[in-house]
């Protein structure tokens, strides 16, 4: 008899014993009715709150985050942050495939993804340290398949994200009586909005689009206080810049059987959007001591359009699986930031960026009924990447490593998990970049999945 080998391939499996244990785990449990209940009122929950949330997320300071619309955020979900990040070639067909929207094919289940994601970071420059907490939500995803051959996902996430606020003093005179405080903040992000389409070509080609709805206000402002007068007033230049506008992800995949159950795949991904449209407006103030009161006020630029530039990326992954069982895999990614304003007035160019990453999972027994953690998936990786912050600007720009590990425990059926994601790393060092960022993420995600809009026949 055939072995079992993954849910993405049961259109191909019709062994009666197979499609018997299906049916009696998506029917006959009490999970699979609370989980349809369950997708029912975290969508209508998350519906109402979603723009809320969109536009008041709750991020760990970093003053990095001032390039461009500030820090990017990977397209994974915890199932992907476990692995060091890498998902352009891996998919078994569960959990849906966010990096790579071709391999959103190879599911065949309705699946509901939520995340929430935590940051504990300690930051260092040569004169003091900062501990700081803070955390937002990950990602919120529907997929669902529209036919054999084709699959949709809708979702929302965040896509960038500043915040930042730095002050730095100037003595006038030698008793530093009179002084002058420079102060710099930045807040604000950009959101994501998207849907992504995946078919499948033949038997194992795989070709996926996606498209994005960028939308999100930044606000900059730089002031200068001067305290050697008697007003100790504030003044202010004030720069907000609002995002909206449409970008596109094209996807491919292609997955060959090596021998029994085992299978290679290789995917990649193209950025198609090198630009988005934008309206800025400046204004110059100028305010009291407590810097919230207005005394008086210029604006300087009224809502004028442009087009803001956007790192485009280049990734390519490749994996080998045994399917239900393990799988080992790298991906490598290319961002160029060549056209991206560093907004600190610097004529120099940003890099082109890189990242490498490994990552590999394990399942002792995925059709195991006895023993919960013989079902239960162990994840592993590690990242390095370069990155375009030069902090210092002596030319030497920030690397960013981190590993990470993770469980993904099941809920009596196979569809359903909770995913426990671990990460610890490091961005900069004190002694190249003059700051030097350790951190450690957790992220905890919920995977909800069922059988709609299909009738499991027996035979």
């Amino acid at each position: 008899m055939k072995k079992i080998t993954t849910f993405a391939d049961l259109n191909y499996i019709i062994e009666p014993i197979f499609n018997r244990m299906i049916y009696n785990q998506l029917n006959n449990t009490h999970i699979t009715k609370k989980a349809l209940r369950v997708f029912f009122c975290t969508a209508i929950c998350l519906s109402f709150g979603i723009f809320h949330i969109a536009n008041a997320q709750t991020i760990v300071n970093s003053p990095l985050s001032y390039i461009g619309m500030g820090e990017m955020y990977p397209a994974e979900t915890a199932s992907n942050s476990m692995m060091g990040g890498i998902g352009i070639s891996n998919s078994n067909g569960i959990y849906s495939n966010q990096m790579n929207p071709a391999l959103l094919a190879r599911n065949r289940y309705t699946v509901l993804e939520a995340g929430l994601n935590a940051e504990l970071k300690n930051m260092q420059d040569y004169r003091q340290r900062q501990q700081i907490l803070g955390g937002n939500y990950q990602s919120f995803n529907l997929t669902l398949p529209m036919s054999s051959r084709w699959t949709m996902s809708v979702g929302i996430r965040p896509h960038s994200n500043v915040n930042y606020e730095t002050k730095s003093y100037r003595r006038l005179n030698v008793l530093g009586v009179d002084s002058l405080i420079y102060g710099y903040k930045g807040t604000g992000g950009v959101s994501k909005l998207s849907m992504s389409h995946g078919v499948r070509l033949g038997k194992e080609i795989y070709i996926g689009l996606e498209s994005a709805y960028l939308f999100g206000t930044v606000s900059r402002e730089v002031s200068t206080q001067n305290l050697s007068d008697g007003q100790y007033y504030k003044i202010q230049l004030e720069n907000a810049t609002r995002y909206s506008d449409f970008t596109f992800k094209a996807g491919l995949a292609y997955r060959h059987l090596i021998k029994n159950d085992i299978f290679l795949n290789v995917g990649a991904t193209f950025d198609l959007s090198k630009q988005i449209g934008a309206t800025n407006l400046r204004r110059f103030a100028t305010l009291d001591l407590t810097g919230l009161n207005v005394i008086n006020a210029d604006t300087l630029d009224k809502e004028s359009k442009f087009d803001q530039k956007i790192p485009v990326s280049q990734r390519f992954g490749i994996s080998l699986e045994r399917a239900a069982r393990w799988m080992v895999g790298v991906d490598y990614s290319s961002t160029s930031w060549t056209s991206i304003d560093n907004n600190l007035g610097r004529s120099a160019k940003l890099p082109t960026t890189s990242t490498i990453a490994f990552g590999a999972e394990y399942t002792p027994d995925f059709e195991s009924i006895s023993s919960f953690f013989k079902r239960t998936t162990y994840r592993v990786g590690y990242s390095y990447a370069t990155t375009p912050y030069d902090f210092a600007g002596n030319g030497r720009f920030a690397k960013d490593q981190f590993v990470s590990g993770g469980f993904a425990f099941p809920l009596r059926n196979f569809l359903n998990y909770i995913n426990v994601s671990y990460q610890f790393g490091r961005r900069g060092l004190l002694a190249d970049n003059a700051l030097e960022e350790q951190y450690q993420r957790v992220v905890i995600g919920l995977t909800l999945g069922d059988a709609w809009f299909q009738k499991v026949k027996l035979n």
